[in-house]
């Protein structure tokens, strides 16, 4: 499976001067579109599939009951 591209510093300080820019009075909703933004700047060359993946590796997995 591939890795996310990384950002720079500066790239992700990119990201926080517009998110700031949407929310400025709301640091919660800062923080949620930041992720938001960071996550399809670093997928952005990803499938459909590839991105489902990606994410679906993060979900735990339900175990079958001992028999």
């Amino acid at each position: 499976m591939r890795n996310p591209c990384e950002l720079t510093e500066s790239e992700q300080q990119a990201l926080w001067a517009d998110v700031r820019a949407e929310f400025p009075d709301d640091e919660m909703m800062q923080e949620v579109h930041f992720v938001r933004a960071l996550h399809a700047v670093q997928l952005q060359d990803f499938t459909c599939e590839e991105r489902m993946a990606y994410f679906n590796r993060f979900v735990p997995q339900a175990t079958s009951p001992a028999a």
